[in-house]
């Protein structure tokens, strides 16, 4: 490796399907973070992503494979660039 580069993180991939704005369906999931009618936010190793809208529903989570589909009127998708989250016993190692 040269000097003064770094090799990238291990990041799994993910992808978003939506269909005519009612379902999304997504792999690469590993958290969520959280969810109500108006809103559902989650993790992956490329950021958060937050669906909003209007009567929204979890219809299927899956974490250990990643999946999760979500039904509803779908107005919104955003990502932001989130640090992935730490445990609370997880430290530092130089």
């Amino acid at each position: 490796m040269e000097k003064g580069t770094r090799a990238a993180p291990d990041r799994k991939n993910h992808t978003l399907s939506l269909e005519n704005r009612h379902k999304a369906h997504l792999t690469g999931v590993s958290e969520v973070l959280g969810f109500d009618e108006n809103q559902v936010s989650l993790l992956t190793d490329h950021g958060e992503i937050a669906l909003t809208g209007e009567g929204l529903h979890v219809t299927k989570l899956m974490l250990e494979e990643g999946q999760l589909a979500v039904e509803g009127k779908i107005d919104a998708i955003a990502y932001t660039q989130r640090a992935r989250r730490r445990g609370l016993f997880r430290r530092d190692t130089p």
